[in-house]
């Protein structure tokens, strides 16, 4: 019996260390500075957040940029999946578990410079002819969610840039963090529009997907919290942000909490 007992244990403690060692699928998007690609290669303030995480912990596992859309689809059907950044909503914590925050902003609404559009409520922003978002964003969600019928979604952030600049669209709902990178890869620049209404905060964190292995989210969790200790975190964020305040709390946040 003693025998069989430790046979038992044994088999516990493997099958933990083999889910605990299981490879990760990670996730990002074309949403600069933030994340982007150069050259087939991920870049930004998070990708360079999370590199240092894996640096830390010793994980290899490649960062994948891909579409916002099906990042969130490999997230909400596969274990071991991280997806970042995300913004904080009450829905998703519902859904995943995540850390951070890696950054802090607010979503706006923004229109050319003189367009002579006026937005001091939500209720106006439904006037306008159409709004452009990122397909499957939290913008999209949201503004589906408040009841607007005049959104017009796109498979990237710079082609609603690109429709706004060229009068396609009234409003732009977009991150302030993101937006002046953005509009300068759609040959403008930030100089070129105004924020005209703020919607909400954007506390963007790193989304790990449900099955993740608990010892692994804690790990992670644990890396950011020491990248911000040492001033490693703020010597990345003031290379991409340099005129935005540091978010220096880390939690956890979502299931699992």
């Amino acid at each position: 019996m003693k025998l069989v007992t430790n046979f038992l244990r044994s088999l516990i403690l493997c099958c933990a260390f083999s889910l605990s060692a299981q490879p990760l699928n990670i996730y990002t998007e074309e949403w600069s500075p933030i994340s982007f690609s150069v050259d087939g290669k991920p870049a930004g303030l998070a990708v360079q957040v999370v590199e240092e995480i894996q640096k830390r912990i010793k994980s290899p596992d490649p960062i994948k940029v891909v579409p916002w859309a099906r990042g969130w689809k490999m997230l909400t059907e596969q274990p071991n999946t991280v997806l970042f950044t995300m913004t904080r909503t009450a829905e998703r914590e519902q859904m995943f578990t995540m850390i951070g925050p890696v950054a802090v902003g607010t979503t706006n609404f923004y229109a050319l410079k003189n367009s002579g559009i006026k937005i001091t409520s939500i209720e106006d922003a439904k006037t306008a002819k159409a709004i452009g978002v990122y397909r499957a964003s939290v913008e999209e969600r949201l503004l589906l969610e408040l009841g607007f019928t005049n959104v017009a979604a796109s498979s990237a952030p710079l082609l609603s840039a690109k429709q706004l600049m060229k009068h396609r669209i009234d409003l732009w709902c977009n991150a302030n963090l993101t937006a002046p990178s953005i509009l300068s890869d759609a040959g403008a620049s930030i100089d070129d529009v105004e924020s005209l209404f703020t919607i909400s905060a954007n506390h963007l964190y790193i989304a790990f997907s449900q099955g993740t292995p608990n010892e692994v989210i804690e790990q992670w969790k644990s890396a950011l919290e020491a990248i911000k200790a040492d001033g490693t975190f703020a010597t990345i964020y003031h290379t991409w942000l340099p005129n935005n305040a540091l978010p220096m709390q880390t939690e956890r946040i979502g299931l699992g909490h």
